[in-house]
């Protein structure tokens, strides 16, 4: 029965639903900021030498990517490296990133997608840097790849939401921030020499672009290639007309249409969360909860 839902006792509430055999959705986002940081605080550092050389840990060697690495059948670097920073700052901007764009969709998307989405962008990023750097003498770790996915996801899906930056103190909405972002990593990649892999960034825009459109198609908010096809209004599946003034309606016709307009929410309501639901569908599923608390 529609009363009987879970999620329909509160629309509105926006709490996010498991999708995880009963896992919650923030203890799979903290439960992977948790492993980064003990991969930080269980895995032996680089130490610099007296004479300026460094010592580099065998199971350091073992874990970051590089190709001397993949030539000698470590394949695992290429997941491996994406729990693996170069200091501490290094793990907190990314952590912090990926704590503040992570819990924006993570309770929308489900568990799983999120974590096809983080480590699909992370890994593509590994790959483009692989591709473009062959036999390069130097080695890549970081989740900044993962992290620059679930950037752009959170863009797509929560284009509108407003950020405020230390360096710019200015609101700005979340898809603008990454353009941004991906600008400045393209302009970085052509033209300044430093010590970060830029590459990786845009790769993980990439694999996550990829991947987000293969998994929802064109029912996001926000689609940064969206001029391409002469605009940016997703096409939702589920956007249909609004329903007529008098809903529910008297009618036979009109009761059944209503009930299959209301499944028809609740089904994208459970899929992608509260914060999907448009004023009108939420209007509807106030108006059918009323109705069938009456009965």
């Amino acid at each position: 029965m529609l009363s009987d839902r879970d999620y329909m006792k509160n629309p509105e509430n926006g709490r996010p639903q498991s999708s995880s055999g009963g896992i919650q959705p923030m203890h799979v986002l903290f439960g992977l900021i948790a492993i980064n940081v003990l991969m930080f605080l269980l895995v032996p550092q680089p130490v610099q030498n007296m004479n300026g050389s460094v010592t580099i840990p065998k199971l350091y060697g073992e874990l970051v990517l590089s190709w001397p690495g993949i030539k000698a059948g470590y394949w695992w670097q290429i997941v491996s490296s994406m729990f693996m920073h170069g200091g501490f700052f290094h793990l907190l901007f990314n952590m912090w990133g990926l704590y503040i764009f992570g819990q924006l969709i993570i309770g929308s998307m489900g568990t799983t997608r999120f974590l096809l989405l983080y480590f699909i962008s992370g890994i593509t990023g590994n790959l483009i840097w692989l591709g473009c750097n062959v036999n390069a003498p130097t080695f890549l770790l970081g989740a900044s790849g993962a992290l620059f996915g679930v950037m752009l996801a959170a863009a797509m899906f929560r284009p509108n939401v407003m950020f405020m930056l230390l360096f710019f103190p200015v609101p700005i909405r979340a898809k603008t921030l990454v353009m941004i972002y991906a600008i400045i990593e393209i302009i970085s990649e052509l033209k300044i020499q430093d010590n970060i892999a830029h590459l990786v960034h845009l790769g993980g825009f990439v694999g996550a672009y990829i991947y987000l459109k293969i998994a929802y198609g064109n029912r996001m908010d926000w689609d940064p290639l969206g001029f391409l096809r002469g605009g940016n209004r997703p096409q939702r599946a589920q956007d249909v007309p609004p329903p007529p003034r008098d809903f529910p309606g008297n009618g036979e016709s009109e009761v059944e249409f209503s009930q299959r307009r209301v499944d028809e929410i609740l089904d994208k309501l459970s899929r992608q969360g509260a914060n999907s639901l448009n004023d009108a569908e939420r209007a509807i599923l106030n108006e059918a909860r009323r109705k069938y608390s009456k009965h």
